[in-house]
């Protein structure tokens, strides 16, 4: 996989492109929110010096071609509300995962599913991947819809034990095949 030059995809309302320094301030109320880390083994950034090295270390991703990572934007106010990625790139069977994420005051309003339709879509055609895979906490119920409506199919269920959180999430494996 190559992502230089960066691809920039565009939807009705979004633009999805790479994640820049000057995007810290959105990031870290997003990556700050209690919320955010509700069904997941991360914690809040405590700083927005901890954002700013997210920044950096999904920015040096992108340059080994390890994973790709777009800010999502709103087409006319430029506020970057989430994020969504693929990554975990096996080459060798053409799949990877999905991860995404969105400032709680923007979910419910179809903004993530118009950059996950878009994203799957540069996966399958763009990446020429054959499966993509998202992994959602059973207690997330907006990401289960999520996902469902999107046409991803739930294949397992695994425990992840948290490293960061003294607990155990319960993850259902959710699959999308190019057809």
């Amino acid at each position: 996989m190559n992502f230089n030059p960066f691809p920039v995809l565009h939807t009705k309302r979004l633009t999805l492109r790479a994640i820049q320094t000057s995007d810290a301030f959105d990031l870290f109320e997003m990556r700050h929110d209690e919320h955010m880390h509700e069904y997941t083994d991360t914690i809040p950034d405590p700083s927005i010096e901890d954002t700013l090295k997210y920044i950096d270390k999904m920015t040096v991703g992108v340059a080994n071609n390890l994973w790709i990572i777009w800010a999502i934007e709103l087409l006319e106010s430029k506020k970057v509300i989430g994020s969504i990625c693929i990554w975990n790139i096996e080459a060798d069977n053409l799949s990877a995962e999905l991860g995404c994420g969105i400032m709680p005051s923007y979910q419910g309003l179809g903004y993530m599913k118009e950059a996950l339709v878009c994203v799957v879509e540069y996966g399958f055609h763009e990446l020429g991947l054959k499966t993509l895979e998202a992994y959602t906490e059973k207690a997330n119920i907006p990401s289960i819809k999520l996902l469902n409506s999107s046409g991803f199919i739930a294949t397992k269920v695994v425990i992840d034990s948290g490293f960061l959180k003294n607990r155990d999430f319960e993850m259902i494996v959710y699959q999308k095949h190019n057809k």
